[in-house]
């Protein structure tokens, strides 16, 4: 049976949500719905990077691993798939499921300066690069006990992911100079 763990997650966060706004009533609001969000992103993200459990663990020859250690590997794959079928579906698919590489970490790159206060593109690039090491490594402990199906440890995932984070810093920093310029103009 795979368990979905989003609504778990989330009746949890509600929980904690509740034990939270009647312990600290008078603190900051908005960074605490900040974080809240936080923790709705990263139950979605587990989702979204397992599929969901399964328990009990599934029988050995339905679990399996493998490793795809050649970066940029995406790039050659597009190129065969073109040269195979040209822009059908698996070309699209191919594209698609890169790019949600790169778009699943980006809120990283935002929440780290706002909740965190990591103001350096080198940090949020580091903990973006943990954060998805994290990810690659639970999908394959996960997919080797049978949780998951078959999973790959993928070098791409992680260079797409950090460069995802990174692209969300900068519109963290893009934004805050945006303001910054607009409440200059507004005092004068």
């Amino acid at each position: 049976m795979r368990i979905n763990i989003v609504p778990i997650g989330c009746l949890l966060l509600i929980i904690y949500i509740v034990i939270d706004i009647f312990r600290k009533k008078n603190s900051n609001i908005l960074k605490r719905i900040i974080f809240y969000s936080f923790i709705f992103y990263l139950i979605n993200v587990f989702y979204f990077t397992t599929g969901g459990i399964n328990i009990p663990p599934l029988r050995e020859e339905f679990r399996g691993v493998s490793f795809q250690l050649l970066p940029f590997r995406f790039l050659v794959d597009w190129i065969e798939i073109y040269n195979w079928i040209g822009f059908g579906w698996f070309f699209r698919n191919s594209v698609k499921l890169t790019s949600l590489n790169f778009i699943m970490l980006l809120p990283l790159g935002i929440y780290f300066p706002v909740l965190f206060n990591i103001k350096s593109v080198k940090k949020v690039a580091l903990y973006t690069f943990l954060c998805s090491l994290i990810i690659e490594s639970y999908q394959v402990v996960f997919s080797f006990f049978g949780f998951v199906y078959n999973r790959t440890f993928n070098v791409d995932d992680l260079l797409l992911n950090t460069l995802g984070g990174i692209a969300g810093y900068a519109f963290y920093k893009l934004y805050k100079q945006i303001m910054v310029k607009k409440n200059e103009i507004d005092l004068v």
